[in-house]
């Protein structure tokens, strides 16, 4: 029995409790313990740290009460038992980014903000859960092959070379006179300089930053290829000097700690039970610190309230805008748009079908741009609960076909490159994704280089 177990999930890990415990996988219960060592962490930043700091956006006083700490508990180990253990294929990456950066926030998050929370976003978060479990079970369709060592072709390289240095070209064309680091102490004046003049500028943009560049730095990093990692870097720098995102500048180092990591484990990657632990200590630091220390108090901003706390706010934000001004059903997204009605409550917006400029300015009271995930945005503004089951749907169905068309290539090279885009979703919608940061391309690079016509009796 035990031969047959450790067969079903070789996948996942090699150590089975023995006796009457020989179901239960030991890097699953690591797993486990991870996540509510996490959402703890999670419990007493908000308390600590968001409440009294960044109470500005949203993050009200905590209403403690034994109902509310079980269900915050039960929602977070649901999903646990069903995810990935190892990091050996993309939607792996996705998902947990997704639990990381908006499901758990979320979930705390919301439970704790109102004395009535249980009563406001249980149905929600149930969806949320769901479709979150849901996602993993049906990622496990696509087998996984052991033997995954290929690189980009040489013309898949090349024409991120050509690409990328188009980039370059238009883009200094354009931005000239405005390049600068100057962003670093003055950034809005330097996002303004540097907004997109049209659609095409804006895709030279995106598509350096976070489809040309990772892609060429991952290549040169893991092959050891110095020029490709330098175009790569320098994609990052220039981007930077135009638009003055910190994200961009923080990608390249971000890519070669995952590198590294991903490396280290080698064949044997284990449970990244590091990302909740590393995620949760780095939270009770803040909270503790933020006030006698320098690099936590930037840290809270960046790393805590930006990076993991507001994806999770926005589901609980988007639901109470729109669900009380009315659901979009969808008329925000792009193609949708040219015969979907605009709904009454926002015909009139000129900020229309910028969902996070309306929350910006209807919830907060500022000019502003809140970028949510996919699940708040596609989601919960487009349906509540049922809009987020129906988002789910789509992005399984994407996370699929990215697995299958990944087949074959080096976990590390491939992980690495996708690694922005895994951010990505954790802050922008899905059709955005997918159409300006690369999300369907790189299906279609990677079915086209794995599956390559002959020409003249050459494969390309």
């Amino acid at each position: 029995m035990d031969s047959e177990i450790a067969g079903r999930f070789r996948e996942q890990d090699t150590s089975i409790l023995p006796s009457s415990l020989a179901w239960v996988n030991v890097a699953r219960i690591k797993l486990l313990a991870a996540v509510v060592f996490y959402v703890f962490a999670l419990v007493y930043g908000h308390d600590k740290y968001l409440s009294l700091v960044q109470a500005f956006w949203g993050f009200n006083p905590p209403h403690f009460n034994l109902s509310n700490m079980l269900l915050i508990i039960v929602l977070a180990v649901i999903p646990a038992f069903v995810m990935p253990l190892y990091l050996t294929r993309p939607s792996s990456l996705f998902i947990y980014a997704l639990v990381f950066c908006v499901y758990l926030p979320g979930v705390v998050t919301g439970m704790l903000n109102y004395e009535d929370s249980i009563d406001r976003y249980l149905g929600l978060f149930s969806c949320f859960c769901i479709g979150l479990v849901g996602c993993c079970l049906a990622v496990r369709c696509v087998p996984l092959r052991s033997n995954a060592s290929r690189s980009f072709s040489r013309p898949l390289l090349l024409t991120c070379v050509l690409g990328s240095l188009t980039c370059f070209l238009v883009l200094f064309l354009t931005y000239k006179d405005i390049l600068s680091f100057s962003g670093v102490d003055d950034i809005y004046a330097q996002r303004e300089k540097g907004a997109a003049t049209s659609l095409f500028i804006g895709y030279c943009q995106v598509y350096l930053a976070y489809f040309f560049s990772p892609v060429l730095f991952a290549t040169g990093l893991i092959s050891k290829r110095i020029l490709i990692a330098l175009l790569g870097f320098a994609g990052f720098i220039f981007v930077f000097m135009i638009t003055a995102e910190r994200t961009v500048l923080l990608l390249p180092f971000a890519m070669f700690l995952m590198a590294f990591i991903f490396k280290a484990r080698g064949a044997n990657p284990n449970a990244p039970v590091y990302l909740f632990v590393g995620g949760g200590v780095m939270v009770f630091l803040i909270a503790e610190l933020f006030d006698q220390v320098g690099l936590f108090q930037e840290l809270g901003f960046y790393f805590y309230t930006r990076l993991i706390a507001c994806p999770g706010l926005f589901v609980t934000q988007y639901y109470d805008l729109f669900s009380t001004q009315g659901f979009t059903y969808w008329a925000h997204v792009s193609g949708i748009s040219w015969f979907a009605e605009v709904p009454a409550a926002y015909a009139a917006d000129e900020k229309w079908p910028a969902l996070g400029k309306i929350l910006a300015e209807r919830v907060l009271g500022v000019q502003s741009q809140s970028n949510a995930s996919f699940v708040a945005t596609d989601g919960v503004a487009a349906a509540g609960g049922p809009g987020v089951l129906a988002i789910f749907m789509l992005y399984t169905v994407w996370l699929i076909a990215l697995d299958w068309v990944s087949q074959g290539w080096n976990k590390v090279l491939l992980l690495t490159a996708l690694f922005p885009l895994a951010f990505i979703s954790t802050n922008g919608p899905f059709s955005t994704m997918l159409a300006s940061f690369g999300g369907g391309l790189w299906i279609a690079m990677l079915w086209f280089d794995k599956f390559r016509m002959k020409l003249w009796g050459h494969r390309l």
